[in-house]
């Protein structure tokens, strides 16, 4: 991961205020700080400090150190000497990472798909795509069109019922939301734009039952993203 800033969470970031009788008040403390993370409130580097967010929810102090093991597990933020808990910065080479493994376990995922699918289990996948598509059509917030984006690739992912597959996926895409919205914020035109056949391609494979077609379309679905990904992303030293 690349250094990160030296920022602390801005007071003017909605966090939400959880009850001490809350259940399960750790695991909703992290999926706040999941969103705000998520949707770019708060920014790549800054520092999270126990004591200041167990304040801004009005919790103790050990729910709040609960939610960022959480969150640390996921890769959302990472512990540095004499600065405690920041929010993970992406690097150029996190991106590529990211993108290689997802490219690889989908690519599992489409042959096995190819083989396996009823038309059943393809209605899933159309009835995502078309949300996403209408979702470009309005131009839709970009957080909003990334989610429906991964949702499609979810239910791809999940068509041949392999658990572990399935798990493996989940864990990059959290991942992937936070190098999109990192990447976005170097390059603009990631917010529009995105050929629509890219997923349709995978799609008409897996409708052929064709575990080739359905993965060279995954292949050239993962080149193009990484086109834009990288597009305007400043290269490492």
């Amino acid at each position: 991961m690349a250094r990160p800033r030296a920022a602390r969470v801005d007071a003017a970031v909605q966090l939400r205020r959880v009850g001490p009788t809350h259940e399960g008040l750790g695991q909703g403390i992290a999926e706040d700080l999941r969103r705000a993370i998520l949707d770019g409130s708060i920014p790549a580097g800054a520092s999270l400090v126990e004591a200041d967010l167990a304040s801004r929810f009005g919790v103790s102090r050990g729910p709040v150190r609960d939610a960022l093991r959480d969150l640390a597990r996921q890769g959302l933020v990472i512990e540095l000497p004499r600065r405690g808990t920041v929010v993970s910065t992406i690097s150029l080479r996190d991106i590529q990472e990211v993108y290689e493994v997802r490219e690889g376990l989908e690519i599992v995922a489409v042959r096995l798909a190819a083989l396996r699918a009823t038309d059943v289990d393809l209605e899933p996948v159309e009835a995502r795509l078309l949300a996403l598509e209408a979702a470009w059509d309005r131009d839709a917030d970009y957080t909003e069109s990334l989610t429906l984006d991964l949702e499609v690739h979810q239910a791809i992912v999940a068509i041949p019922g392999n658990r572990r597959l399935v798990d493996s996926y989940e864990r990059m895409l959290v991942q992937t939301q936070l190098n999109a919205i990192t990447a976005a914020e170097q390059n603009p035109g990631l917010r529009r734009g995105m050929r629509k056949s890219v997923h349709r391609d995978i799609v008409r494979g897996l409708r052929a039952r064709d575990p080739d077609r359905s993965a060279d379309a995954v292949i050239a679905h993962y080149a193009y993203a990484r086109e834009r990904l990288l597009a305007g992303y400043p290269a490492e030293r």
